[in-house]
């Protein structure tokens, strides 16, 4: 089997990784998207198996336990994401290549795992202005609270774009979608 690529998307909450990762999902067909494990409820207009795996607390641990994450963190408190080694072999079996919508430490860890073949990309948005703004419009189910801390944790995870391979303000989202498609093929076929 050849061994495929991965394209880690990170960036803030509302910096519009998921906009960009189904752009590239739709332009990229030997791409596939990575399903990650998570302890929070599920949202409006999300699908089980196929936007998370929504999973309790403790069989999220119960797959701690047994090392069957290549990465997790608790992103918010009380709040669990994992990508599952299981899912990324999946992918690969298939001859496609892996994509990654994964917060700022979890793409560190794959990167730093799979440092040759994968790329590392921080999308940002150019003030907290205007994140805040994009955080209210798609955020009917969380308080201000919640889109506080949200907005505070952006804050510290913009300071760890330069580990990453490139970072892409997304101020114009064609432009943005125009720059990483081309960043991708250029990492994936060559051109």
């Amino acid at each position: 089997m050849k061994k495929g690529k991965m394209i880690i998307l990170s960036g803030p909450s509302g910096s519009g990784k998921t906009t960009i990762s189904r752009y590239l999902l739709s332009k990229i067909p030997d791409l596939k998207f990575s399903i990650s494990c998570t302890t929070r409820s599920i949202r409006k207009n999300e699908k089980n198996g196929k936007d998370y795996y929504f999973i309790s607390v403790n069989s999220f641990f119960s797959k701690v336990k047994k090392y069957q994450f290549a990465e997790w963190e608790e992103v918010y408190p009380k709040l669990f994401y994992g990508t599952l080694k299981k899912e990324i072999l999946k992918v690969w079996k298939s001859e496609k290549h892996i994509l990654f919508d994964v917060d700022i430490k979890g793409g560190l860890n794959l990167k730093k795992q799979y440092p040759n073949n994968s790329l590392s990309i921080f999308i940002m948005v150019n003030s907290m202005k205007i994140l805040k703004e994009r955080l209210i419009k798609r955020s009917f189910e969380e308080s201000k609270d919640q889109i506080n801390i949200r907005l505070k944790k952006a804050k510290k995870e913009n300071s760890y774009a330069k580990l990453f391979d490139f970072t892409l303000f997304n101020i114009d989202l064609f432009q943005t979608k125009k720059k990483i498609l081309q960043l991708v093929c250029r990492f994936i076929y060559g051109y």
